[in-house]
């Protein structure tokens, strides 16, 4: 594996994980939360542990 297929794996990995978020945290109505996740990975890393992402 190169280091450019493992980047785009990483990548995709980190996209899957967003949009998955985003659907439960819209399921949930936690919409600000969404905006917020998406401006501040600190949080967004939190809410990954909270809803058992990661």
């Amino acid at each position: 594996m190169t280091l450019l297929m493992r980047d785009r794996e990483n990548v995709k990995k980190g996209e899957e994980m967003l949009a998955r978020l985003i659907v439960l945290l819209n399921e949930d109505n936690r919409i600000s939360d969404i905006v917020r996740a998406s401006q501040d990975e600190e949080y967004r890393k939190e809410l990954y542990l909270e809803y058992h992402i990661v």
